[in-house]
């Protein structure tokens, strides 16, 4: 163990050789001398030691992990090839201390025994790491060493699972980051890692993000229990070396030496999805509104109706949609203009005030008193603003400012007005017809005829109200592309013997032609102090239709939310838009089918940890499957608009994989699709993924939900 101490002791000795110091400029009394000394700091505040992964995707060298990680809102996507495994990697940083990926390792010619003479190829194994950061490095400003406690393939088989702390020192002006560890199981005893910067401060771009890695492993590869693979249990060195490149700080690459006499690569993207503003500036939205200015009274010279006309085209043209206005006086001789308007286009309640702001303190009459602006989405009123014109007229004049006026301009649950004391003076029928393009993919890994199977295609959603604000919405697919035709609905090696309310969903997936995916109705109501409801009725999803009801409580300001819900359902045919009355229940390989109506019903509790920027759920109730339990959901959302959701599901039901009950579990994905456009949207492309495809915890999609339709709303 000496030669590993002495070896970490040379590197920083070396490295000390060639340190780069920082030169502060002295202090002479010029203002560009001065602002030299300004320049200076702020870059020795702001030096950073680039982050390396290794080749599991986590913060460290080539195998063995470090302390570091980086920053909350990172997504990484990569490949590796460590002979003998050809390894498929993502990664997400979910908080600033908590760094989660996962793992796809296929057995470079190793045959599954029972799997490959379908199709499926190499022998495979998937599992998840979580890393939690103690201490990191970054929080003295690199004076103390980072520590770190992190869990390899946790999940699942556990064939590579290792446990371990680390502690990762950076010295910045040598360019130098040392760690040191413990591990147990996979990784055994001492390791650690070396990376060296050596043009970090260089003025070429090309240069800067070279890095020279060395480490030293401690895996066992001898030890079968430890190393599956026949094929990787030759070492001739414990010390593995490479070098590292970083491409536009986004593509990383890396090629070393491992285990003495292999060569091992691998790539990797990087991208902070959670605190990008966009791939591209918002050059088409429209600055908040300016002029023309118009504050004339109501009367003869400004009527009512030129006031409407004042308001419609500024406001379509800011994103909203004016759906009603109507006018009541009060007991006091105070006069309230209420407005309606639907946001199109903005995702955060600050730019939705922002705008408003700006078009009411321009466009108010002197003798309205007040204007409630109510928010709507989908037929439903949401909350409302609460405006004093004066205080509006005041902010035109720039006597007050934005917060100011925020807080004068409070935003409350809906009130109603009595219909007797208030005058209609506008009211436009919502849209009747809508159409819209969105992509169509399904995927599955895992299938015992291919280890990645897919369909892409199309899907065209027809939407708009019906009767006022009966919402509707017809979805019409097209399978463009699709290898799913060789799946069978059935695990070859673990059946589900629940009944099949999921696991046959892929016979739905292999409908020829244009289908019919969704077609319902949906009528939604706010009843008041903070309460909703709505009714939902149609072909909901490909596999399921029937009608739906849902309640909750949810006041505005109010980190939580209650309610229950519920649904009759009954299962789709396989082709076509009709219904089967019957579901099919395997006994052990042999299927059987029984009389089925679905049912399912909940009571829902939603917490939003604001300081953590985390939603956490919880659902209790009757699953599809007859199944009783739990439902826990966390989501961690981000400025950009990104979610990332980890779910866990416990319920009555016995579901067995390989000897072991299984549970649901499973990680989703929801991301503004206005991060690739010039202008602001609201719409968002969405993605989940379960560890098994299994019929366990498993609930039908029952129209919009009312949490996530006002969620969506109140994003700050």
């Amino acid at each position: 163990m000496k030669h590993i101490l002495y070896f970490f002791y040379f590197m920083f000795v070396f490295s000390s050789a060639f340190s780069t110091t920082w030169t502060a400029p002295t202090a002479s009394g010029n203002l560009f001398d001065d602002l030299l000394i300004v320049d200076y700091w702020n870059r020795r505040i702001n030096d950073r030691m680039p982050i390396f992964f290794n080749h599991l995707l986590q913060g460290g060298y080539l195998n063995m992990p470090s302390a570091r990680m980086g920053q909350e809102g990172e997504i990484g996507a990569g490949f590796s090839y460590v002979p003998p495994y050809h390894t498929y990697n993502l990664r997400f940083q979910v908080l600033d201390r908590l760094e989660i990926s996962g793992n796809y390792r296929v057995f470079r010619g190793i045959r599954d025994p029972i799997l490959s003479p379908y199709g499926f190829g190499d022998l495979s194994d998937k599992g998840a790491n979580v890393k939690f950061a103690i201490l990191k490095p970054e929080d003295s400003d690199y004076s103390l060493p980072g520590l770190a406690f992190g869990l390899e393939d946790f999940m699942g088989t556990s064939a590579f699972k290792a446990r371990y702390f680390v502690f990762t020192q950076v010295f910045l002006p040598q360019n130098l980051e040392i760690s040191l560890g413990w591990g147990w199981h996979r990784i055994r005893g001492l390791f650690g890692g070396v990376h060296w910067i050596p043009f970090r401060q260089h003025c070429s771009p090309l240069l800067k993000n070279f890095a020279l890695v060395a480490e030293y492993d401690a895996i066992p590869y001898h030890d079968h229990r430890i190393e599956k693979h026949p094929h990787g249990r030759d070492k001739k060195s414990s010390f593995n070396f490479g070098i590292k490149y970083r491409l536009w700080d986004i593509f990383d690459f890396s090629v070393g030496q491992v285990r003495g006499s292999k060569l091992a690569f691998s790539a990797s993207a990087n991208y902070n999805f959670g605190t990008t503003k966009g791939f591209f500036p918002k050059i088409n939205n429209p600055i908040p509104y300016q002029a023309p200015q118009n504050i004339e009274p109501l009367g003869d010279r400004r009527p009512e109706m030129a006031m409407i006309q004042d308001l419609i085209y500024p406001f379509d043209e800011q994103g909203f949609d004016l759906i009603k206005m109507s006018i009541s006086p009060d007991c006091y001789g105070q006069t309230t203009l209420r407005i309606h308007v639907e946001n199109r286009v903005y995702r955060t309640q600050c730019e939705v005030r922002t705008r408003l702001n700006h078009l009411l303190s321009h466009l108010s009459p002197t003798n309205i008193d007040h204007i409630i602006v109510v928010i709507e989405a989908e037929g439903l009123p949401l909350q409302e603003y609460h405006f004093a014109v004066r205080f509006l007229h005041d902010f035109a004049a720039k006597e007050i400012a934005t917060p100011e006026l925020n807080v004068l301009s409070p935003l409350c649950d809906v009130s109603f007005s009595s219909p007797a004391c208030s005058r209609v003076i506008f009211e436009k029928p919502r849209d009747l017809f809508n159409i819209e393009l969105f992509p169509k993919m399904h995927t599955f890994f895992g299938s015992s005829s291919g280890k990645f199977k897919y369909l892409y295609g199309l899907n065209i959603a027809f939407d708009g109200y019906l009767l006022g604000d009966v919402y509707y919405t017809v979805l019409l697919g097209y399978a463009f592309a699709s290898n799913l035709g060789d799946i069978k609905d059935m695990d070859r090696l673990n059946p589900s013997q629940l009944i099949n309310v999921r696991t046959d969903v892929i016979r739905y997936y292999q409908q020829k032609g244009i289908t019919l995916d969704q077609a319902y109705l949906q009528k939604n109501w706010n009843m008041g102090r903070g309460w909703f409801s709505r009714v939902s009725t149609g072909l909901f999803e490909e596999a399921y239709g029937g009608i739906a009801s849902e309640v909750l409580f949810y006041p505005v300001c109010s980190p939580f939310a209650i309610g229950i819900e519920g649904a009759v359902l009954k299962k789709r045919s396989y082709h076509g838009v009709g219904f089967t009355n019957k579901i099919r229940k395997l006994k052990g390989f042999v299927p059987t089918y029984k009389r089925f109506l679905g049912k399912q019903y909940f009571a829902n509790l939603h917490y939003d940890c604001k300081p953590l920027n985390m939603d956490f759920h919880v659902k209790w109730g009757k699953f599809l499957a007859n199944d009783w339990g739990t439902r826990f959901e966390v989501t961690r959302y981000f400025d950009s608009g990104l979610q990332v959701s980890f779910w866990y599901t416990r319920t009555s039901a016995k579901d067995y994989i390989n000897g072991s009950r299984y549970q649901d579990r499973g990680v989703a994905v929801s991301m503004p699709l206005d991060i690739l456009y010039t202008h602001s949207d609201r719409k968002r492309w969405g993605y989940g993924l379960s560890a098994w495809l299994r019929d366990i915890g498993v609930f039908a999609f029952t129209g919009d939900s009312l949490f996530r339709t006002i969620r969506e709303s109140r994003q700050d």
